[in-house]
């Protein structure tokens, strides 16, 4: 008798970050649905969660291309822009660039976690990351009410035929234990998972999201800086839920949602290896550079308390439960599928939004190109993942 688990999909999808290069998971997509292997469910961070809400607003690859090019998303993309002069005082910017040295300084200390839990609190984090966050969206009430509007109109014309995934989303809050429950720790953060409602229903998966039994994997790296179970939710709106995935450590400041609190990035778990593989038979995920050691690595050192290399040195040799021999052998596609995307930095270089540093006026400065550059540069990426993904689609012949 075969006792082995059923996952609630066959096909899982990860979109792990990606940043203004998003549109690379939007032709990788592509390429799965022009074989045959569409995803079931796409799980989304970060930037990638932007790109798991285009997927389900036109899952479509005709739509979708419509979408990434459209000048709906151009200006969605567009309302992103840096803190100008008149927003912060230059004592504020020189807090930041002094910060990003401690940062760094203190990242090379091994007691650095036990220290900066004694010296935070709860409200000093949560100013620092209000305070120090270099961008802003403008509008942001209703900065993606476009790309809906958008999308329905172009369903209405008829390609409405195409099954559309689930999607899953990752964030991260600040947790403050409730006042009737004793934990060790002045603060800690949470990592949230914004699942579909359709898991809250499955015998095998209903009890753990409802007593919280899925355990954060960041936690084991973190010296206790992360609580260690995931705050699972099943009812959520896709806008805030996205924002808050995109609010990483000193890019955007976080935002507020009413039952979860303060609520952070998805860098706190940017590839859910394990959960996808929990959910599903074959995944496909990306392999991802390492951090750079000035910038964002001491970033979520200090803020998340674990280093992010350690966490994607697990991510890549991370082994699935395997299933039986046999089983392997007669379905090829039950795996874990790693999709060559770690030079995507090199490869789209200029294809993205860019950065440059104002010395002058302390800041950090984007430089959106105009909606043809803007469309070029979305075929550029769109291009890069739809021929990355059927390289490897035939090379492993699936």
């Amino acid at each position: 008798m075969n006792n082995e688990r059923v996952k609630p999909y066959e096909r899982v999808q990860l979109f792990s970050g990606g940043g203004s290069r998003f549109g690379y998971y939007l032709g990788s997509y592509a390429a799965l649905a022009a074989h045959d292997l569409t995803p079931d469910i796409i799980v989304g961070t970060c930037g990638g969660s932007l790109s798991a809400y285009l997927v389900q607003l036109a899952p479509d690859p005709k739509d979708l291309q419509a979408l990434m090019c459209s000048r709906e998303l151009y200006r969605v993309i567009t309302a992103i822009r840096h803190v100008v002069p008149d927003e912060a005082n230059k004592r504020l910017k020189l807090r930041y660039m002094t910060h990003a040295l401690k940062r760094w300084r203190l990242s090379k200390q091994k007691d650095n976690g036990q220290r900066q839990r004694q010296a935070d609190s709860y409200e000093r984090l949560l100013n620092e990351l209000q305070q120090l966050a270099m961008f802003r969206i403008d509008n942001e009430q209703y900065w993606l009410d476009e790309l809906s509007r958008f999308a329905a109109s172009n369903n209405d014309s008829g390609n409405t035929d195409k099954a559309t995934p689930e999607i899953a989303i990752i964030a991260s809050r600040l947790y403050q234990a409730p006042a009737d429950r004793l934990y060790n720790e002045e603060l800690a953060l949470q990592e949230l998972l914004f699942a579909p409602p359709c898991l809250a229903n499955l015998p095998n998966f209903a009890s753990g999201l409802a007593d919280e039994q899925i355990t954060s994997p960041a936690h084991i790296f973190a010296n206790g800086r992360i609580h260690p179970s995931v705050k699972v939710q099943t009812q959520w709106d896709f806008a805030p839920v996205i924002r808050a995935s995109m609010a990483d450590m000193y890019y955007l400041p976080p935002t507020h949602i009413t039952e979860l609190g303060w609520c952070l990035g998805g860098v706190i778990n940017l590839t859910p290896i394990e959960l996808a593989c929990q959910l599903g038979d074959s995944v496909f995920a990306e392999t991802k550079a390492g951090y750079d050691p000035w910038l964002a690595a001491p970033a979520i050192q200090r803020v998340f308390g674990f280093d992010p290399n350690e966490r994607l040195a697990a991510v890549h040799s991370y082994q699935p439960v395997s299933v039986s021999a046999l089983t392997e052998t007669i379905n090829k596609n039950r795996q874990l599928h790693w999709l060559p995307f770690a030079d995507n930095e090199q490869q789209l270089a200029g294809q993205n939004v860019q950065k440059r540093f104002n010395l002058k006026q302390m800041t950090v400065e984007l430089i959106h190109s105009d909606y043809d550059g803007f469309v070029q540069q979305m075929q550029a990426q769109w291009q890069y993942g739809y021929q990355r993904t059927v390289n490897y689609i035939q090379q492993h012949k699936l």
